[in-house]
């Protein structure tokens, strides 16, 4: 594959999120402000376990708990500073029934490669919408909410079939400002988030095809609240396409 990383990765969203925006801040003009040196510490440190996570030497579970303890470490501000966040804020698009994403790109940040093992995204929705229930298989991801407030279910994934997957629940919170959720094969596989108030917008980075060998079938959208209640608090639920799940889900 000729693509980078980067690119292959903007695609693949972009390919997932067929009704939204996924803008490439290269035609915004955007983070022209360098990055405080507290800030790129973290970046650095970001980016350090996750060339880990893409070696081997680092298990799923354990990138998740480690990105979570650096996040909650970062204040606030420095992160809107990092991602320049009042220029994405004002250039944010809210489409009627999902969320979008624009592409986030680090200025002047020493101690990085010029390829990330990392792809960093900006989320933003209006109340009402969501990120609709879905999996996903040979990648991990983390949300961070940066402003307002989102509902966020997650779930184990517990079996997959043909046109089912088997999912137990396992969180069901109130994200604020400064809270961080992750996700993985191994832990948290399934999750939805509803946005309470508007408008929401999160820091996100997706950590895409970590076997290269595999494939990388991107969101997996179930109906969980159409699903067969099994014992235990498990929930057969049906695997539907990103259309139907946008229709079902993505304008509460």
């Amino acid at each position: 594959m000729n693509l980078s990383r980067r690119s292959f990765s903007l695609n693949l969203l972009g390919s997932l999120m067929t009704f939204s925006l996924v803008k490439n801040l290269g035609d915004m003009d955007a983070l022209a402000n360098p990055v405080r040196p507290v800030v790129r510490a973290w970046i650095v440190e970001m980016e350090a376990v996750t060339r880990q996570l893409r070696q081997g030497s680092v298990q799923k579970i354990s990138w998740q708990t480690q990105i979570e303890a650096l996040l909650s470490r970062v204040d606030l501000k420095d992160l809107m500073s990092a991602i320049d966040f009042d220029k994405l804020a004002k250039s944010a698009v809210f489409p009627r029934d999902h969320e979008s994403a624009t592409d986030v790109e680090f200025a002047n940040c020493d101690g990085l490669p010029e390829e990330l093992s990392f792809s960093p995204y900006f989320y933003a929705m209006k109340a009402g919408t969501a990120i609709v229930p879905h999996g996903h298989s040979n990648m991990t991801s983390m949300h961070m909410m940066i402003k307002g407030q989102a509902q966020c279910w997650q779930f184990e994934r517990v079996s997959d079939e043909a046109h089912y997957l088997t999912i137990k629940p396992t969180s069901d919170k109130v994200l604020e400002a400064g809270n961080v959720t992750t996700m993985s094969d191994q832990k948290n596989n399934v999750h939805w988030f509803k946005a309470l108030s508007g408008p929401v917008f999160m820091f996100n980075i997706g950590v895409y095809r970590l076997n290269p060998e595999d494939t990388l079938n991107g969101r997996d959208c179930i109906d969980p609240l159409g699903g067969e209640k099994l014992k235990d608090g498990l929930i057969r639920a049906r695997r539907i396409h990103i259309k139907e799940a946008y229709r079902l889900y993505g304008k509460s």
